[in-house]
């Protein structure tokens, strides 16, 4: 694993994504995981390739910005932040999804919007109807929080005060998570950070955030 790494450190510019496989059913891979004919790393082997790539890339130059993305000389993705920053943005095309209010439709609620996945089907409904959207739901409050929450812990800045004023201009992120809760135990566990700059992961607790989220959301969801 740390040899790979440094081939494609050789090999990269200044951006580098290592985002673990997912095995997706209906793959040859995912069937042979399924019947035992190839095996599955342990869970302890992961997290040790996971801190050695972190370490390798940190001592290259390199900014661990997101969870499974590294950048240098400021090359971050400026268009996956818009994700993880909860900007609006539409999806166009199969399978595409997109958060942002319908201004144009007289909307003044944001949105999530999936198209259909299948692109013969798709093309057929854009054709017919004008669209190929299959599900749009209005977010309520608590969900759009939800997701600034979930998405922005991804990143090395975490939450900024101001982002989620943006979600929430009553309730600010001290009257959730800087009370006693969930979010002030991980605080002194050195998990998670409150202070002027928002609510985000020390570098130790980036590493394990989905094990952090369910305390973070039940504390939101109380609120």
């Amino acid at each position: 694993w740390a040899q790979g790494l440094e081939v494609a450190l050789g090999l990269c510019d200044d951006h580098i994504s290592l985002y673990q496989l997912t095995l997706e059913r209906g793959t040859a891979l995912a069937a042979q995981v399924f019947r035992g004919a190839q095996p599955t790393p342990p869970q302890d082997l992961l997290a040790d390739m996971y801190q050695t790539a972190r370490a390798m890339l940190v001592a290259a130059g390199f900014r661990h910005y997101e969870i499974s993305n590294f950048a240098r000389k400021g090359a971050l993705s400026t268009h996956n932040l818009s994700y993880w920053r909860a900007e609006q943005y539409i999806g166009v095309g199969p399978g595409a999804h997109g958060r942002f209010v319908p201004r144009g439709e007289g909307g003044c609620s944001r949105e999530a919007r999936v198209q259909t996945l299948e692109p013969d089907a798709w093309m057929r409904e854009v054709q017919k109807q004008g669209h190929g959207t299959r599900r749009r739901v209005v977010l309520s409050p608590l969900e759009q929080l939800e997701e600034v929450l979930a998405l922005g812990l991804r990143t090395d800045e975490g939450i900024t005060h101001e982002r989620w004023g943006n979600f929430s201009p009553h309730l600010s992120l001290e009257a959730v998570f800087g009370v006693p809760g969930e979010a002030r135990a991980l605080q002194q566990q050195g998990w998670l950070l409150l202070d002027g700059s928002g609510l985000r992961c020390t570098w130790e607790g980036l590493a394990v955030l989905d094990s952090l989220l369910p305390d973070l959301l039940c504390q939101l969801q109380r609120h």
